[in-house]
């Protein structure tokens, strides 16, 4: 044989070799090349991820079955790629604000009536269910010669009455009696509809200087504020401070002095 003929004998194998090293590479070169992330052409560049091709970006949803629990969640939802919930959406209660119960993924007021609430809680004016506010729990939380009926302080006709918050002496908290009536007060308003637009008008004895008096004032009725808003938070409540200049009595004994020792209701139009 001619030696310049004996190397073809090994070309063929060499050859195949070369184009199956030429293919490999391409096809490396071809997934090297492919577009950089979030970029895509399909699903498959974005399957690492778990997600989606959408508009040449890889996005966490298309639809919402590929949100997590969207079979047994009626608030979730895909938007614009992303999975969310529904505005304003519940599924139980656990999704909706204290005061407020799930009924149809809509969060709705808890109560309209206290026949919607447990036992020992009232419904309030914000439709939520609420501690039972005690009202009077007897004459002496009333006075004026009126009666304690079923928490409220009525007159001789039936008709329920607004009375006066009394204090102890140099004081601002709320006793029991004086907590009695603001609830007796509270459930008056709303069996006549009264306006929400209240004025608390702070007054006290005559021992004490006019400004010590005035400041105390204030605190007694800011104090009556602040507890008049947990039971009727939609109640607009302004207080002022009369001090020692409006007494109900004049006479110098405690008798008297306790009398002057108040809180007085008024309301706006």
């Amino acid at each position: 044989m001619h030696p310049t003929l004996a190397p073809r004998t090994h070309r063929g194998p060499v050859l195949s070799a070369v184009l199956a090293g030429a293919m490999m590479l391409a096809l490396v070169l071809a997934v090297g090349c492919g577009p950089k992330y979030p970029n895509c052409a399909n699903d498959g560049h974005c399957k690492t991820k778990g997600e989606y091709c959408v508009d040449k970006k890889c996005v966490q949803c298309r639809q919402t079955s590929h949100c997590a629990n969207a079979g047994t969640d009626p608030c979730v939802i895909c938007e614009k790629g992303a999975c969310a919930r529904k505005p304003g959406c519940c599924a139980n209660n656990l999704d909706c604000p204290s005061g407020k119960k799930c009924s149809e993924t809509r969060c709705v007021a808890e109560c309209a009536s206290d026949q919607d609430c447990p036992a020992g809680k009232t419904c309030n004016e914000d439709g939520a269910c609420i501690a039972e506010v005690a009202g009077c729990t007897g004459p002496a939380d009333c006075a004026g010669g009126l009666s304690c009926v079923e928490g409220k302080c009525v007159n001789a006709e039936g008709e329920c009455q607004i009375v006066t918050v009394h204090f102890d002496f140099n004081e601002s908290l709320l006793t029991t009696d004086a907590q009695d009536a603001i609830g007796a007060n509270y459930k008056c308003m709303k069996e006549k509809k009264m306006s929400k637009r209240i004025i608390l008008e702070g007054h006290c004895d005559e021992r004490g200087t006019d400004a010590y008096n005035l400041e105390l004032g204030n605190r007694r009725a800011r104090a009556v504020r602040k507890y008049l808003r947990q039971i009727a938070p939609k109640s607009k409540v302004q207080t002022v401070s009369y001090g020692k200049t409006r007494p109900t009595c004049h006479q110098q004994e405690d008798s008297c002095w306790s009398r002057n020792r108040r809180v007085v209701f008024k309301f706006r139009k």
